[in-house]
């Protein structure tokens, strides 16, 4: 019963941490698109007003580089706010599964007879639901 306690603890700290990981990177890329989205709107209008007010003032050529460098500020903020944010139940269920699986690959001599079966019996069955793919 173990094996079998530790594969289903196992199982299910799986799918946790994939469903953790899975939400984190859609809010990521949805955050990600509508700040690309507003950015580049933005952009366009800040454009036409940086250059007509700049090129009035100082002329073409400090009106590029005025609009330049704000551009690259700009992408390095939208850069910094799409990154991922570390999850501390993503990583606490990890911890969880490789606990489970590193039980079940313990030595055979700290398990039962029975409980020695049951894992052969268990690869066997994975074996065989692999080869069958």
């Amino acid at each position: 019963m173990r094996f079998l306690r530790l594969l289903g603890t196992a199982a299910q700290a799986e799918g946790l941490l994939l469903r953790r990981q899975g939400a984190s990177m859609g809010r990521a890329a949805m955050f990600g698109t509508a700040a690309a989205g507003f950015g580049v709107a933005m952009l366009a209008l800040l454009h036409v007003a940086g250059w007509i007010w700049v090129a009035d003032h100082h002329g073409a050529l400090a009106a590029a580089l005025v609009l330049a460098l704000l551009d690259g500020v700009l992408a390095l903020a939208l850069l910094l706010l799409a990154r991922g944010q570390p999850d501390p139940v993503a990583k606490e269920a990890m911890a969880l599964r490789d606990q489970s699986l590193g039980l079940l690959v313990a030595p055979a001599s700290q398990r039962p007879p029975w409980e020695s079966l049951a894992l052969d019996l268990g690869g066997l069955v994975v074996q065989y639901l692999r080869n069958r793919r």
